[in-house]
């Protein structure tokens, strides 16, 4: 028996030597392990299959410098640059096109995010201090679970990181002894950040502006430029291929609807309660909130200047989103990646150094036993949003197959239905056209071919399903939606 115990005590001594000089692998294992948990299950938001048809729409169309939202009925896509798409486009070319594929380039970003935590951390103090922040990162389930789409937030967060860390290697060394790659790789990763959500971007560059201010020296020095000048470079060159291949259509739209009429003029959406967001924001962080004043308050007593690179970008992007048209959960991911490292400041105030490695040790273990019960339980990771659509995909599947056109009609008194219009354009590969009103929509059904069913939801007020005349059938329905194609009589007749 106590042979058994001593090999017990040593094969954990070994695992936690382990643990101890590899912290960088325990993130990326427990990183993995959360984002394994939903990789072959469906289900992907509104604004995920959204991404995910302008990208499959790149590799079918070639029009990877004017996407398009849908292939037939809606205007080309002008909301943000598509840095993402083109990746997603480039793994869909690569691996084929479904919805674990479409996850891939955030999941990617995502753990690319964890990481850079991490590194930064190192950079200000030490492994462990990074290996806190990146572990409170992994703990924030808003964060990691935006791993798990294609929305742009997490690659935008990991640019933001990659940029931030070349500030604080730089901060931490002579300017002039700095490695060229360093300013290429934060040059370019500031770069990225643009072309991943444009303006929503801001917050770091002003912050790579006020911190060479600060720096002084920076500015006198040729190889700081190379920063500014990567970055905006890129930025000028996608304009420049956006002007040859696309008539400027990104420049226009997005420069003129998005940026002047939403946060110039203050579009009628704006709205300034700031309270709002630092609500929603103290809620979804719990408890770490909780710590993040602490971690504030020891940085800038302890006058850790390699963290005011982060404190400026952290502090800019709450100011940013507190004036947001709307807010999103997944628009708290930067500001969640860049509480981790103050966080972790204040949790490193109750925690030791020496008892971090165990901490790692034990986190690893429960991590992968809890995500091998959650596998064996069967239990769904993704809520498949607007399953009123996915339900019908197989049906609908077989209907198209054997149709002449792939567009419906959908009966929408005010403005599109973009959630059944984002699911029909993925799961159906079908598009859909929308009317105020249900004469209107059947009109275009009878008159031309390349409409080939009706689409209209069992709940809406404005019509009545027991309405549709005779020569239109019922073809499939759940308890949300009915579709109507015309019948045999009526299609012989066209």
């Amino acid at each position: 028996m106590i042979g058994k115990r001593n090999k017990l005590s040593n094969l954990w001594r070994l695992y936690v030597s382990w643990t101890a000089e590899h912290p960088a692998v325990v993130l990326l294992i427990s990183a993995v392990t959360f984002l394994s948990l939903g990789w072959g299950q469906d289900g992907i938001n509104l604004d995920s299959s959204t991404y995910s048809v302008i990208a499959r729409n790149m590799v079918e169309q070639g029009r990877w410098f004017n996407p398009t939202y849908t292939l037939y009925s809606h205007p080309n896509f002008a909301e943000h640059p598509p840095l993402v798409m083109w990746f997603q486009a480039v793994i869909f070319w690569i691996f084929g096109t479904n919805d674990s594929t479409a996850r891939l380039f955030g999941a990617l970003c995502t753990i690319g995010s964890v990481l850079a935590v991490f590194w930064l951390g190192r950079e200000v103090a030490d492994k462990w201090f990074g290996f806190l922040g990146a572990l409170i990162l992994i703990l924030t389930y808003n964060f990691m679970q935006g791993g798990n789409s294609t929305l742009l937030d997490n690659p935008m967060t990991f640019f933001v990181l990659i940029t931030l860390t070349g500030l604080v290697k730089l901060q931490s060394s002579i300017i002039d002894d700095a490695p060229l790659w360093v300013f290429t790789v934060t040059g370019l990763a500031l770069g990225c950040s643009f072309l991943t959500k444009g303006v929503v971007s801001g917050p770091v560059w002003v912050a790579v502006g006020l911190t060479a201010i600060i720096h002084r020296n920076w500015l006198k020095k040729l190889r700081f430029w190379i920063i500014p000048g990567l970055s905006i470079g890129i930025v000028i060159l996608y304009l420049l291929l956006d002007q040859v291949y696309a008539d400027g259509h990104f420049a226009r739209h997005y420069f003129m609807t998005q940026v002047w009429r939403r946060f110039i003029t203050g579009g009628p959406e704006i709205h300034t309660e700031w309270y709002g967001f630092l609500y929603r924001y103290s809620t979804l962080y719990l408890p770490w909130i909780l710590l993040l004043p602490i971690g504030i308050f020891v940085s800038i007593k302890k006058k850790i200047v390699a963290l005011l690179p982060l404190g400026i970008t952290l502090l800019l992007y709450i100011v940013f989103y507190s004036i947001a048209a709307k807010i999103y959960y997944h628009y708290f991911a930067p500001v969640y990646a860049l509480s981790a490292l103050f966080v972790a400041m204040g949790l490193g105030l109750f925690l030791k150094d020496k008892l971090i490695p165990k901490v790692a040790a034990v986190f690893l273990i429960i991590w992968i036993s809890t995500a091998i019960g959650v596998t064996v339980a069967g239990v769904r990771i993704h809520q498949i949003r607007c399953a009123k659509v996915y339900d019908l995909t197989q049906t609908m599947t077989d209907l198209l197959c054997k149709s002449n056109g792939r567009e419906g009609v959908m009966v929408c008194p005010e403005e599109p239905d973009w959630d059944v219009i984002a699911k029909t354009a993925w799961y159906w590969r079908s598009d859909i056209a929308w009317t105020e009103n249900l004469n209107q929509a059947m009109e275009k059904v009878r008159s031309d071919q390349r409409y080939t069913y009706l689409l209209l939801s069992q709940e809406s007020d404005n019509y009545s399903i027991d309405d549709i005349p005779e020569d239109f059938f019922l073809y499939t329905s759940n308890n949300k939606l009915a579709v109507f194609t015309l019948s045999i009589t009526a299609q012989n007749s066209q």
